[in-house]
């Protein structure tokens, strides 16, 4: 399996990072320095110091915290074979797969703990960490409605570079965090830890998707890899 890692993007997002997690503290320093003279004053820094600071925790949790979901993904896939490969930070879609299945898009989820899907609900057991999600830890949200979003959107966009090939496009929600405990077999959308992806893109995609000819397999390839090049 071949792998693109977008190198700039990565390093723009560990920047912001970064840059946050400074100002944030900065600002904290501040407010506390002028907490007797000026309460107003140091309230709007603490303010500003608090948004800076989950804003910059968010960012270092997906592009800076190792292993990083391009990282996980990528050592759960490196067994594929050359009909495989997969673009990280290229399109809207963070993480995408271009396979003779098609497109399939992975959206990770870093939380740990015990994840459920029942009765509609997702469900994220984790005890205290969860005060995390106030100070820029990711929240879990509606996994499948975000990859729904995002299988959509990377639709739209190949249908509009190849009108006439019907691209098949995919997804499933990935658990990265090894501490994580899946129990999700109902819900809408696959999800899965790393070690199930090698056996849903062997054959859990057969079911979903049609197998495209040689050369719509090279007709894609050229076309998402002439997209990256244009980055």
């Amino acid at each position: 399996m071949e792998s693109f890692l977008n190198q700039p993007f990565l390093a723009k997002r560990q920047k912001y990072a970064r840059w946050g997690s400074f100002i944030g503290l900065g600002a904290l320093v501040l407010g506390l320095m002028t907490s007797t003279r000026s309460p107003l004053l140091s309230y709007a820094f603490l303010v500003v110091g608090l948004l800076a600071a989950s804003l910059g925790s968010y960012t270092a949790n997906r592009y800076v915290r190792e292993p990083r979901p391009d990282q996980v993904l990528d050592a759960a896939l490196e067994s594929l074979d050359k009909r495989y490969t997969l673009y990280h930070y290229y399109f809207a879609t963070p993480h995408v797969v271009a396979s003779h299945f098609g497109l399939t898009v992975f959206l990770p989820k870093l939380q740990e703990g015990e994840i459920t899907y029942e009765d509609g609900r997702w469900r994220h057991r984790a005890g205290l960490r969860k005060l995390l999600q106030l100070f820029g830890e990711p929240g879990l949200s509606k996994p499948h409605v975000e990859l729904e979003q995002d299988i959509q959107w990377l639709k739209e966009w190949i249908d509009a570079a190849m009108p006439e090939d019907d691209i098949p496009v995919t997804g499933a929600v990935v658990f990265t965090n090894p501490r994580a405990t899946v129990r999700a077999s109902k819900a809408p959308v696959p999800a899965l830890t790393p070690d199930q992806l090698v056996a849903f893109l062997k054959q859990g995609l057969k079911s979903r998707a049609k197998t495209l000819s040689t050369a719509k397999q090279k007709e894609l390839r050229r076309v998402l890899d002439d997209a990256i090049a244009a980055d």
